[in-house]
């Protein structure tokens, strides 16, 4: 139980550190856009207009680009790292708290960058608001939606990984860069195929009734049937990504 502590410790520790680094250069990159605003524009503009509202949301977009690609990266580096690996506990609990943290540090983006987006909202004085309601189940999907959407690309990178890693050992080739790019083409391509012919089959067979007539109820059902496809997904991704972490993975560094 220490060492898996220590293991989920030092994960977070080091991806939540990722984060902040991404943090403080958007606000860097913020600040430096509103100040050169502010003194090409004159004195007599405001320090934080609805311009800045604008610049943030180019900003977060960056941000959570860059920061799913380094998040995702170091979710990869984790399973062939000697410090890891070595460390006393299962490839399952490796396996879980990696993705685990890796989703808490996204998270945790999130969640700094909507407190930045909400004080430079409000701070600008913008009064536009969106006066259409959410019905909280909706919002309570859309929210599932986004999460476990993340999650099944996070597994999906992994599984791409780790076949990669499977194949590699049988073609004598496959590791000139080539040759690998090709087959991670390959390999996405595959799963991409497989999982949109059984996601719209599985649609067809369940709405091949409806005729088109669709429903708040049928729209929320839908997000359901959704949600049920991209969890079930992501248990035969974690079944797999698990097992070739045993089987089939090795340390690199």
């Amino acid at each position: 139980m220490t060492e898996f502590r220590g293991l989920v410790r030092n994960l977070m520790s080091e991806k939540w550190r990722m984060m902040n680094w991404i943090i403080i250069v958007d606000l860097i990159f913020l600040v430096v856009i509103d100040l050169l605003r502010f003194f090409t524009n004159g004195w007599n503009v405001s320090l934080i207009s609805e311009y800045s509202v604008n610049v943030f949301y180019f900003s977060v977009v960056i941000a959570n680009f860059v920061g799913f690609i380094l998040i995702s990266r170091s979710n990869e580096q984790v399973f062939t790292s000697n410090n890891y690996r070595l460390i006393p506990v299962s490839d399952t609990k490796l396996y879980f708290s990696n993705i685990l943290t890796t989703f808490f540090a996204f998270t945790y983006l999130q969640i700094i960058e909507a407190v930045i987006g909400n004080i430079i909202y409000f701070a600008s004085g913008t009064t536009k608001f969106d006066n259409s309601s959410m019905n909280i189940l909706t919002f309570f999907q859309i929210t599932l939606l986004i999460i476990f959407s993340t999650i099944l690309l996070w597994t999906a990178i992994t599984v791409i990984h780790f076949l990669m890693n499977w194949i590699s050992a049988f073609l004598p080739f496959a590791r000139q860069k080539f040759v690998s790019f090709i087959l991670y083409i390959v390999t996405a391509m595959v799963g991409v195929g497989i999982f949109n012919v059984t996601t719209a089959k599985f649609f067809e067979m369940v709405y091949s009734n409806s005729q088109g007539n669709v429903s708040l109820h049928q729209l929320s059902n839908v997000i359901w049937l959704i949600l049920g496809i991209i969890f079930a997904w992501i248990a035969i991704f974690t079944v797999l990504n698990i097992y070739l972490l045993k089987r089939w993975t090795e340390t690199i560094r």
